[in-house]
């Protein structure tokens, strides 16, 4: 394909991008975190997932699945570095050894939950939440990144979708 015929994609994708940020800016205000400067940032790393995942259906529930037991491990960090809180310097290291084990585990578990990558990501994407973002709860944490998460896999759908698409039309006028 030529770069005249190519281009197309790039200025649909930055044309999706645009799209995204305004939703952005619509849906944050009533996201449950109050005072926020949108979760863009979110969409678009989730959106990076979907095509690290094989950019095909399957790959975005793995994907999303993922992000959910990301959360949960997040949580499970959290919850034991509390428990641990008189271990003092070192509750926050135990409890990330203990849970790491587990999501590192994952890559043999059935196909639909063994996308590690979403898992690590997701789980810093919270933490990242909880430490920098104001007003920010545990469940207001994940009700936002998992909102987020599902539009970067409806972007990362319509962005391959499309792109096939079009790369077949051009390829039926050659």
């Amino acid at each position: 394909m030529d770069f005249k015929k190519f281009i197309i994609i790039p200025v649909f994708i930055a044309f999706l991008a645009f799209t995204f940020i305004l939703i952005d800016q619509l849906l944050s205000s009533h996201m449950p975190i109050t005072d926020n400067k949108g979760f863009g940032w979110v969409t678009f790393q989730a959106w990076a997932m979907y095509f690290l995942a094989g950019c095909t259906l399957k790959g975005g529930l793995r994907t999303f699945l993922g992000y959910v037991m990301g959360i949960l491990a997040a949580i499970l960090i959290i919850t034991l570095a509390g428990k641990f809180g008189s271990t003092g310097f070192w509750a926050v290291p135990l409890a990330v050894f203990i849970v790491v084990i587990p999501m590192c585990t994952m890559e043999r578990a059935h196909s639909a939950i063994d996308f590690v990558p979403a898992l690590f990501v997701s789980s810093a994407v919270f933490f990242a939440f909880m430490n920098y973002i104001p007003n920010a709860t545990m469940m207001s944490s994940a009700i936002t990144i998992l909102t987020y998460c599902a539009i970067g896999m409806i972007y990362g759908i319509v962005t391959v979708t499309s792109r096939d698409l079009y790369e077949k039309k051009i390829a039926q006028l050659n």
